[in-house]
């Protein structure tokens, strides 16, 4: 039976573009790749590069914890099964509001 991603759980998709994004695998088996190095900081990894390069676009500094608390936030809201852009954007206003800049 093939892999159907537009049916799987929302942890596995973005595992899986994980380790697409990483040209690693195959898609038979990225899901337990994903799994078994952890989606958790899978997640974290990807959501501090994005936080990274969003703030030296944007010209500013971050405070202290802010993007281990935005990333920590991400990856804790999408392993509960929210969708990345759920998590994406209920994080950004948690972070915003713990962290005017």
């Amino acid at each position: 039976m093939p892999f159907d991603r537009r049916h799987s759980h929302p942890l596995v998709r973005l595992g899986m573009a994980a380790v697409m994004a990483c040209g690693i695998g195959s898609s038979a088996v990225a899901p337990t790749a994903a799994h078994s190095t952890g989606l958790g900081e899978i997640v974290r990894a990807m959501c501090l590069s994005a936080f990274e390069n969003e703030l030296t676009q944007s010209g500013k500094q971050a405070p202290a914890g802010m993007a281990d608390y935005a990333c920590g936030c991400v990856a804790d809201r999408i392993q509960d099964g929210s969708s990345v852009d759920a998590a994406r954007n209920t994080c950004r206003e948690a972070t915003a509001r713990r962290y005017p800049i």
